[in-house]
């Protein structure tokens, strides 16, 4: 491995990872909607000066363009659900939650697209799944809020996330087309705006000084500029220099980076049972994504067109 896609590989699992701990801060000073929302149209704002600079241009099929509206409302569910549940429960174990999303691929995978699943990746399911249960266990110590009741749902909510999650990356596998950078500018644009939709038909109001303080500011610029322009960027160059089973590895490091930067910063703490779920979703996310020899060169055959449509969560 190039020393440079070796440093874009550390650098997006740490920058996924780290965006559930800016997420924990910044909603101590943002609404969860807005939050989002801002996060979505910056980081679109960037993006398109990126793609203006490249000169790609934005489709012109209003097929495409229904499709990535489509896909844009299903990733932009899943951050309301992220950024809403986030307020209720610890950053880290929000990650390992939303880090299920390869068990519902899998489950998507096979009755929707109407893939081959083995016997393995069924077990896979079943693993994860247990993990779930085992991580939901815990809900006490730094980082919870609200009563019981306000914590299960939004251990539901980022379940439902981690559907929505799998379920626009089903989509854009079968419907997306066209150049990546202009897919990414219009789905954030669109995710961004359907966010603001909700802040303001939802989300209480906003302290504009706490809003423009350091820390209001700093968590949003990151989450936009780090979390979601540098990591579409650095999305781009992986998914062109990496075998698609690599490149899903970031998705098995990323909620293991959030635990430890939550205990670090945020001091939340984790029980042996909270451990025993970590463990157990991250190998049935594993098991999912491990290389198969058989369809090696399915796999192979297939990432070319992947790679020209790939958009992330």
């Amino acid at each position: 491995m190039r020393f440079s896609v070796a440093v874009s590989f550390i650098a997006m699992c740490f920058i996924w990872g780290s965006t559930y701990l800016f997420i924990k801060i910044g909603l101590q000073v943002w609404p969860p909607f807005l939050l989002a929302a801002l996060r979505n149209l910056v980081a679109c704002f960037a993006i398109g000066l990126l793609m203006l600079t490249i000169r790609r241009t934005l489709p012109r099929s209003w097929v495409e363009w229904r499709n990535l509206i489509l896909f844009a409302i299903f990733n932009g569910s899943a951050f309301a659900l992220i950024f809403w549940g986030e307020r209720y429960l610890p950053s880290g174990q929000t990650a390992v939650l939303v880090a299920t999303v390869p068990l519902f691929s899998l489950l998507l995978a096979r009755w929707w697209t109407r893939e081959k699943v083995t016997a393995v990746q069924y077990a896979a399911v079943v693993i994860g799944f247990i993990g779930v249960v085992l991580t939901s266990l815990q809900r006490e110590g730094n980082g919870f809020s609200g009563n019981d009741e306000m914590r299960l749902l939004a251990l539901l909510a980022m379940i439902a996330a981690a559907f929505c999650y799998a379920l626009s990356y089903s989509f854009s596998k079968r419907y997306i087309r066209g150049d990546t950078y202009a897919n990414t500018t219009i789905h954030l644009g669109v995710s961004g705006l359907y966010l603001l939709g909700l802040s303001l038909a939802m989300d209480p109001p906003v302290s504009i000084g706490s809003a423009m303080s350091w820390s209001g500011l700093g968590t949003l610029m990151y989450l936009a500029l780090i979390g979601s322009a540098l990591a579409y960027w650095l999305t781009f160059f992986l998914i062109e220099r990496l075998h698609s089973v690599t490149y899903s590895f970031i998705m098995l490091v990323n909620p293991v980076v959030a635990v430890i930067l939550g205990m670090i910063f945020l001091d939340e703490s984790i029980t042996l049972t909270t451990l025993l779920g970590i463990i157990a979703v991250i190998f049935g996310a594993w098991l999912v994504n491990r290389p198969n020899p058989s369809s090696d060169q399915s796999l192979s055959n297939q990432d070319q067109p992947q790679r020209k449509r790939s958009n992330k969560q």
